[in-house]
């Protein structure tokens, strides 16, 4: 049954790929998003107008509202720091959590690293509607391709790429939901791009930063860029390995900051999966497993975060 439906979305996507494809997403988003476009119309507004002031601590917020009219992932994002920074954080909230969940964290971040820029994403990067698009967008590649492809697991991510996304053309991941994720995660990647030519930097300026569902966003797009740094907050609560480069590959460094009493991202996963990208067994460790810790953001995110910002 499955197999037949796929066929004929399939078959419906040769024939009028543009307009199935958008009569598709807007039924799926009128039904089951009406109130998360209400909930997230009325946040942006409220950002909106805090973009244009000083924080309360004295940190300079940089508007964006019109600059990245052209880059949806970045809408009602937050901006502060420097605005000649020698580096970007971008972070980037749990599910359901807004900008504003993690600007505390951000902006301790950025009093250890005055030279520092950081963003703080609004927009949902594994949104349903997002989802749905990145499936319609990767079922014909998958009754074209006739021949194995590379994987990033096996071969690593093409860094040549101009510009780094994930391309199911040309690579696999040998599994479809981690090819919907990557597929996802080019629109972040395209967003980061864009910031890093505006503010004339290169991926090894840019570290990526996220907490629960956003620790996902942030491993998976900071691999796919070899991105300077990752740091990685109650999450990903399921790594996908498959959709990991070889360590000899990348010269990623990941910083994990988790509890060990986090039921939704189990810590002895996290170290066993990401260990291998921050110097593994004999090398030096970027970790911190804090006891009693559930699922939230302390004190020693801030502190830990932003020392391995400045390394």
């Amino acid at each position: 049954m499955i197999s037949l439906l796929f066929f004929i979305l399939y078959r419906l996507a040769l024939f009028n790929h543009g307009g199935v494809q958008a009569w598709c997403i807007s039924r799926v988003t009128r039904f089951a998003h009406r109130s998360q476009t209400n909930e997230a119309a009325a946040v942006r507004t409220s950002l909106s107008s805090h973009l244009q002031l000083d924080d309360d601590d004295g940190i300079k917020v940089v508007s964006v509202a019109q600059q990245y009219a052209e880059s949806p992932m970045l809408k009602g994002s937050l901006r502060f720091g420097s605005s000649k920074p020698k580096s970007i954080v971008a972070l980037f909230p749990g599910v359901g959590g807004s900008a504003n969940n993690v600007a505390g964290l951000g902006k301790g971040w950025l009093k250890q690293n005055s030279d520092t820029q950081v963003i703080i994403f609004e927009v949902d990067a594994f949104s349903g509607y997002r989802a749905l698009s990145a499936v319609w967008n990767l079922l014909p590649t998958y009754y074209t391709s006739s021949t194995p492809l590379p994987s990033p697991a096996v071969d690593g991510y093409d860094y040549n790429n101009t510009p780094k996304v994930f391309d199911a053309t040309k690579s696999r991941s040998n599994s479809f939901f981690g090819d919907i994720l990557l597929t996802c995660c080019n629109d972040v990647s395209l967003a980061l791009q864009e910031v890093l030519v505006e503010t004339g930097l290169t991926d090894d300026n840019l570290i990526l930063a996220g907490f629960s569902q956003g620790a996902s966003i942030a491993a998976y797009t900071g691999f796919m860029r070899n991105a300077a740094g990752i740091i990685l907050m109650g999450g990903p609560g399921a790594p996908q390995r498959q959709l990991l480069p070889p360590p000899t590959t990348t010269t990623t460094q990941v910083c994990i900051i988790s509890g060990d009493s986090d039921p939704f991202a189990p810590h002895e996963a996290l170290i066993t999966t990401f260990r291998p990208y921050n110097g593994g067994e004999g090398g030096k460790q970027y970790v911190r497993i804090i006891p009693d810790l559930s699922h939230q953001i302390v004190n020693e995110h801030v502190e830990l975060g932003g020392a391995f910002i400045s390394t």
